[in-house]
């Protein structure tokens, strides 16, 4: 008789950028009594030193540490094949779920199939966005990730439509997910703005023309124009371009730089909403982010994000993608303290629908069984 706990595999072999991710997950399936976990993780991911918190669980390997080393280290792949392979062999797992693919993924899938594991991915996105300097690269690895994998989960209904529009992936192997709150121990009651408090807003994130940086600054500008006093920052690595100068002449914070996780802590302490102008998405890790800290988002209605945010629900979507929409949209949530309240109720009141305990739970719940077993199949 087949034992009722399922034996599953995670891996993430990237170097940042989903690391609360994976350590959120991998928390939360050793504390089932359902799943026996593994992880397979980057020695040389960011954060690396507090995977070792879940012992001989972590299957560590070596990887790259530079954008050129996909190329130059690439003699470590039929390393890392027959170790997965070895791996498989003591451990047994039923499936092998990766977090995000990685651009070695389809050269090691392979090796994973072969050893009788199943294959899974968690697709982000279906095609590069916007201003993504590692479009080439990305776009041919996820499809033959694509191509590859038993089965294709995504986070958004977005992601999954693009995928089925592209062709690669049948219908029938692709289900949707949802994009769990990430926890940086920032979470707390909120309470709205004081009576001639300044408005404390947020762009946080790894820069990229998606994420619509000038709408973000038209919009401090728009609200500034009309009165409201405004305490901005823009944090997070990449080219700032055109923006560079606009931000100082706004006296806008800028961190140009990768931050750490008590930085992304800190900021989201002192805010009182995230703010994400994007011009195109698939869904948004800096909403989750925000929702776990218990804050508010202020987006436009574009891509995933109109599925994680809800209107005057848990956040306020502006009426279209500019900065005056936007500012429209910020002052309906900022300066009508009840709403503000209310909407914070919500993030917390919701909070187990967007919990990682019931992400892990269709997350294998569709690896094992390849079938709508939690959620949406959109095959249907």
């Amino acid at each position: 008789m087949r034992s009722s706990v399922s034996r599953v595999m995670f891996a993430y072999w990237g170097r940042r950028g989903m690391s609360r991710f994976a350590l959120d997950l991998m928390r939360t399936a050793l504390e089932s009594s359902n799943i026996r976990a593994t992880m397979a993780v980057s020695r040389q991911n960011e954060s690396f030193g507090a995977f070792g918190q879940f012992g001989e669980a972590v299957f560590p390997i070596d990887t790259f540490s530079s954008n050129t080393g996909a190329l130059l280290q690439a003699w470590r792949v039929p390393i890392i094949r027959h170790q997965i392979r070895q791996h498989i062999a003591a451990t047994r797992p039923d499936v092998v779920i990766e977090l995000m693919p990685h651009v070695w993924s389809s050269f090691i899938a392979p090796a994973i199939k072969a050893a009788g594991a199943r294959y899974v991915a968690i697709l982000h996105d279906a095609r590069p966005h916007p201003g993504d300097y590692r479009s080439s690269a990305v776009e041919w690895a996820t499809r033959r990730t694509m191509r590859q994998a038993d089965l294709v989960l995504t986070l958004s209904g977005t992601v999954a439509k693009s995928i089925e529009a592209i062709g690669v992936v049948p219908p029938s192997r692709i289900f949707q997910l949802f994009h769990p709150d990430l926890d940086f121990g920032a979470f707390r009651t909120r309470t709205a703005p004081q009576p001639g408090e300044p408005l404390r807003l947020a762009f946080f994130g790894r820069i990229m023309a998606y994420k619509g940086l000038q709408i973000f600054l038209d919009m401090i500008e728009e609200l500034r124009s009309q009165g409201i006093a405004v305490e901005a920052a823009v944090c997070g690595e990449g080219n700032l371009g055109a923006g560079a100068e606009r931000l100082r002449s706004l006296r806008v914070e800028v961190v140009n730089r990768w931050l750490t996780e008590g930085e992304i802590a800190e900021l989201l302490l002192r805010s009182h909403a995230i703010v994400l102008s994007h011009i195109e998405a698939s869904q948004s890790g800096i909403a989750a982010a925000a929702f776990g800290a218990g804050l508010p988002v202020i987006a436009t209605p574009t891509g995933g994000i109109m599925e994680q945010v809800e209107d005057e629900v848990t956040g306020v979507l502006a009426s279209h993608a500019d900065g005056i929409a936007l500012a429209d949209a910020a002052k309906r949530l900022l300066c009508d303290p009840a709403l503000y309240n209310r909407v914070c109720d919500n993030i917390t009141s919701l909070k187990a629908d967007r919990s990682m305990t019931r992400f892990v739970e269709q997350c294998v719940g569709h690896a094992l069984h390849g079938r709508a077993a939690f959620g949406r199949d959109i095959s249907k």
